[in-house]
C-alpha cells in the first residue's frame, strides 16, 4: 500500500512504497492514488499486475526462506531461540508437518526407520 501526502482539498500530491513519515498509507487501487499516477504518465495496471505477482510468488517465497532458516539452523549459524517465539512456533509445527507428509510416504512405500 502506498504512503501519500495530500494538498489541502484531498488531492495526492506526492505516492511513495516506502514509508514516510506523516504520511497516510492507502490501498494501491485508491480512486486518488490511481488518478495520481494516470496524471503522472504512469499506469496503474503496472502496480497491479505487480502486485498478483508478487502474490502468486508468496508461497515459493516461503518455502525459499524456510530452507534458508533450516540451513542457518543445521550450520549453527543461526539457533532457533535467537527467533521470536511466534516464528520458532510456526517453524516446529512446519517441520512436524514435513515428517507427517514423509511418514506417510516411507509407510505406503515400505520403508523402515
Amino acid at each position: 500500500m502506498p504512503y501519500v501526502f495530500r494538498d489541502e482539498h484531498g488531492k495526492v500530491l506526492k505516492a511513495s512504497a516506502r514509508a514516510i513519515h506523516g504520511a497516510e498509507l492507502v490501498p494501491h487501487n485508491n480512486p486518488d492514488v490511481i488518478e495520481f499516477l494516470r496524471l503522472r504518465g504512469q499506469d496503474p495496471k503496472q502496480v497491479e499486475e505487480a502486485l498478483t505477482e508478487l502474490r502468486r510468488t508468496d508461497a515459493e517465497m516461503s518455502r525459499a526462506i524456510e530452507d534458508v532458516i533450516m540451513a542457518l539452523l543445521k550450520k549453527n549459524i543461526l539457533k532457533l531461540t535467537d527467533m521470536p517465539k511466534a516464528v520458532q512456533d510456526r517453524m516446529a509445527l512446519r517441520v512436524k508437518l514435513r515428517l507427517q507428509i514423509q511418514e506417510i510416504y516411507d509407510q505406503a512405500s515400505g520403508v523402515k526407520n
